[in-house]
């Protein structure tokens, strides 16, 4: 298995000889918007194509729990690498929802800048599903419970995303395959029963998390914080734990460096792997 960090939630898994992109952000920086911008998005899109509808109803909602994350331009930062070089070698995109820091978003309301559209890509529901064929990708699949690509099995779990009222509907992944090591993508979650339930049944042996403790104001946190990694690490206590999804989104409250601090404190960062974008970890069987 090789695992390498990309942008934000954006990662790219070689797992039984079988490459995916997951959750393909690739706009270029700041090109994204910000929070601020949402509205006058939702207004340009609210005539045309009934599969943005989807999309523009749910985001015109946000409300950023402070200014500052109300202005800031996102992504944060440039790819680490060309877009050429992100999309090489791949066989196959995921896609755990269809927020805008997992698949993109441009003004004329439309998703997947810079992929190959030619390529299969996962979405977890039909909605989802619907977005992305709106958005130019020519093979999109539903995920109902969960799919092959070559030996690998690959199976849909759930996530919670938000401590007070979950935002859209979102999903977590398990890999399987023979001499591959068990890898949980959590996708965006807060720590919860499910997570839990997901690390006993499938004995997780590689988890990813998503971990910048972005927050809205009407959803509360909606991914993991220090805390919620702290119950990964318990649960999983012979895991090879990365936390993923930091430093490129405005309205995060943790970066690398306070992530970092905290599990310091708590004396477990030994335990996790914070990888810079870009970084590449080898995890043998």
């Amino acid at each position: 298995m090789k695992f390498q960090q990309i942008r934000s939630a954006t990662v790219k898994i070689t797992y039984a000889g079988r490459t995916f992109l997951v959750d393909p952000w690739l706009s270029s920086r700041y090109m994204s918007g910000s929070l601020a911008m949402i509205p006058m998005f939702c207004f340009l899109n609210k005539k045309g194509d009934h599969r943005k509808k989807y999309v523009f109803e749910e985001c015109a909602n946000w409300k950023p729990v402070n200014l500052k994350h109300k202005l800031l331009m996102c992504p944060s930062h440039s790819l680490p690498m060309s877009v050429m070089e992100v999309n090489e070698g791949v066989d196959a995109y995921i896609c755990t929802h269809v927020h805008i820091d997992h698949i993109g978003l441009a003004p004329n309301g439309k998703a997947c800048q810079k992929l190959n559209r030619n390529l299969p890509i996962y979405a977890i529901n039909k909605q989802d599903a619907d977005y992305l064929e709106y958005s130019g990708m020519k093979d999109v699949r539903v995920v109902e419970e969960r799919f092959t690509c070559g030996d690998a099995e690959i199976i849909k779990v759930n996530a919670v995303h938000g401590t007070i009222k979950p935002c859209r509907e979102a999903a977590g992944f398990i890999f399987r395959a023979p001499g591959e090591k068990t890898l949980y993508l959590c996708g965006d979650t807060i720590w919860c029963d499910d997570v839990k339930n997901t690390i006993e049944k499938y004995k997780a042996e590689v988890i990813i998390t998503n971990n910048c403790a972005a927050m809205l104001k009407d959803n509360g946190r909606l991914i993991m914080d220090d805390n919620d990694l702290a119950e990964v690490v318990k649960a999983a206590p012979d895991a090879f734990i990365i936390a993923s999804h930091m430093d490129n989104v405005p309205h995060a409250t943790l970066t690398r460096k306070s992530l970092a601090r905290k599990l310091k404190r708590k004396g477990i960062l030994y335990r996790v792997h914070i990888p810079e974008d870009g970084e590449t970890y080898s995890i043998a069987f």
